[in-house]
């Protein structure tokens, strides 16, 4: 019995780490585009396909990256889970 609670705590610990965030892109260009982020120190490319709607997902312990290149260009400089984004001409607006 032991042993199941310590695995149990354990997996519920496991999760409770393993944060991710995500966003939401409707891409109305008609070209890819690139988001290059840093992610509590790691990096990570996101490619967004052409006129195309899409969640992104990214693993972060802290719920948001840091953006820090990509051909799209942002108003902010930090991502955020839950936020839903709309590029058109190059350029990413709130959506």
């Amino acid at each position: 019995m032991k042993t199941l609670l310590l695995c149990a705590a354990l997996f519920f610990s496991s999760v409770s780490v393993a944060n991710a965030g995500s966003i939401r892109v409707y891409n109305n260009d008609s070209k890819n585009h690139t988001i290059e982020l840093k992610c509590s120190g790691s990096s990570k490319t996101v490619e967004v396909k052409r006129s195309s709607t899409a969640t992104y997902t990214f693993h972060s312990s802290a719920r948001s990256c840091d953006i820090v290149g990509g051909t799209v260009k942002f108003p902010v400089k930090v991502l955020k889970d839950g936020t839903k984004w709309k590029f058109k001409n190059g350029e990413a607006k709130k959506n």
